[in-house]
């Protein structure tokens, strides 16, 4: 795959209070070891989730109500980017902001629903934890980033911002912590009603992440309303809000364990692929990346804007799968400036395992449905047990 970079302005206004918190380590490592383990699957959703029709897609109105109960950080407000590429093509309708209701489904016993690594039973039930994490120059290193056990890379206005998911590790602490798109919503929804910890956004945002989290799609964790974050001085605002996940997750009693969202068969192997991969490269918007297989410790190793990418820790971020994805791209229902990456519906992609790479086609019905992985022949595809970490390209 080659590689295109855009030119990018992040303009962002922004009015916050620090909040309570403890300095505290990155506990994150490079990778977890890839040990043998049993097949997981993602399983299917509730029923009614497949029979529902469609949700209209509606903007609800911001109504403002009584003053929260926890210390106030005010939304961060960004503004329209000034250079790169179009926002979005047409065709795929996107993600909704009025959502049937949820109710979570039983989590995954014996092992570590995200990874598929043995666990104990206090780690395996518990729900997962998403950090909406910034990219952008100034944010780097990021804390923390190199302990979450899923990564979506996914291009907001010009360049990229990372969803990233944390179960079976809780590195301490994380961020820099930034707003939520709407792209994150039906990546969500796969996850069995997690916590989202997000700076806050613009009200179209804002209201399509309560909604969901009104009709149990997610757990709403949100800076506005949380005590739980802090600002810390080794950073510039607004790329120094960080996050301590297990006061988060001590407050969101109401999510659901923590469910795969795909296959995870570390005894998989690839009918049919197309070769090694010792070293390669993903087209996203704003930021040159790349990925080098190292055998001695069984993970990819990622690069970017021509360094190795290190966390705050000194680790570097590493994955045991790397899968790109090649989705659809449309303009924000709440947003007409900023894209949409639309993971709802079917799509090609790459598989990226143990050193080989396989030509593979994703299908999602549902947002509340796993990813369903096949060979461009329609051979089933999992993904070992371990990291995983996934780029969300424009489809051409």
């Amino acid at each position: 795959m080659h590689h295109r970079r855009w030119g990018y302005v992040a303009v962002v206004v922004v009015a916050l209070v620090a909040c309570g918190g403890t300095d505290a380590t990155n506990e994150g490592s490079a990778g977890p070891p890839r040990p043998t383990a049993p097949t997981v699957s993602a399983g299917p959703r509730p029923s009614a989730s497949s029979t529902r029709p469609a949700p209209s897609v509606v903007t609800p109105t911001i109504v403002p109500t009584e003053a929260p109960a926890f210390p106030v950080v005010t939304a961060e407000v960004e503004a329209p980017p000034t250079e790169g590429p179009p926002a979005a093509t047409s065709a795929p309708t996107p993600v909704p902001t009025v959502w049937p209701p949820y109710e979570p489904l039983p989590g995954v016993e014996a092992v570590a629903a995200l990874t598929g690594l043995a666990g104990d039973p206090e780690t395996t039930l518990r729900p997962a934890l998403v950090v909406k994490i910034d990219n952008h120059r100034a944010a780097r290193p990021q804390w923390g980033l190199d302990g979450a056990d899923i990564v979506f890379e996914e291009n907001v206005e010009g360049i990229t911002r990372f969803v990233a998911v944390f179960h079976s590790r809780r590195p301490q602490p994380i961020g820099p912590v930034r707003s939520a798109r709407t792209s994150d919503l039906a990546i969500l929804a796969a996850l069995n009603r997690p916590i989202l910890a997000w700076s806050g956004g613009n009200p179209g945002v804002t209201a399509a992440v309560r909604a969901a989290a009104d009709s149990g799609v997610l757990v709403d964790a949100t800076a506005m309303r949380s005590s739980c974050y802090r600002r810390d001085p080794g950073k510039a605002k607004p790329h120094n809000l960080v996050v301590d996940p297990a006061c988060v997750i001590e407050r969101g009693a109401e999510a659901g364990p923590a469910r795969p969202p795909w296959v995870l068969d570390p005894a998989w192997v690839s009918p049919d692929p197309y070769g090694p991969d010792s070293t390669f490269t993903v087209a996203m918007d704003g930021v040159s990346i790349e990925w080098t297989w190292d055998p001695a410790t069984g993970v990819y190793l990622r690069s970017q804007d021509g360094s190795p990418h290190l966390t705050l820790s000194g680790a570097r971020v590493a994955s045991t799968n790397v899968v790109v994805l090649e989705v659809p791209h449309v303009a924000s229902s709440v947003d007409r400036r900023s894209p949409e990456a639309v993971t709802v519906g079917s799509g090609d992609g790459v598989l990226h395992r143990d050193g080989l790479a396989t030509l593979i086609h994703w299908i999602r019905p549902v947002a509340s449905a796993p990813f369903e992985f096949t060979t461009r022949a329609g051979a089933p595809v999992a993904l070992a047990a371990g990291t995983a970490f996934v780029e969300l390209t424009r489809a051409a």
